[in-house]
């Protein structure tokens, strides 16, 4: 096996990961960024409500952020499009994708 045959599979990896690595990375801080607006809004209603200025239907919060994320966690696990995904793009860039993007999170 020459370095020509090769050459297009590592550079299919190499874009792939690197291409995946910025994603998750950027995956990663904007959730983080998410996660602080969200903290900040649910706490100014904990507090806007233990000074009765307003009153929060915490029951109905709770139903409508069950029913988001529910929804949130299906469209992202639907393993057909995975699959399709990987077909149409090839396994060394998929596979290169997948590695990046779990090394980019841990590194967000």
């Amino acid at each position: 096996m020459s370095i020509e045959n090769i050459s297009p599979t590592l550079f299919s990896m190499g874009s792939g990961g690197l291409i995946g690595f910025l994603v998750g990375f950027a995956v990663k801080r904007v959730f983080k960024i998410l996660a602080v607006i969200a903290g900040v809004f649910f706490g100014s209603l904990m507090y806007l409500q233990s000074q009765n200025l307003i009153s929060v239907n915490w029951d109905r919060l709770q139903e409508m952020s069950q029913w988001t994320v529910t929804t949130l966690a299906h469209s992202l696990t639907d393993v057909g499009q995975i699959s399709t995904i990987s077909g149409n793009l090839g396994i060394p860039l998929t596979g290169g994708l997948a590695a990046g993007f779990a090394f980019g999170v841990m590194k967000g």
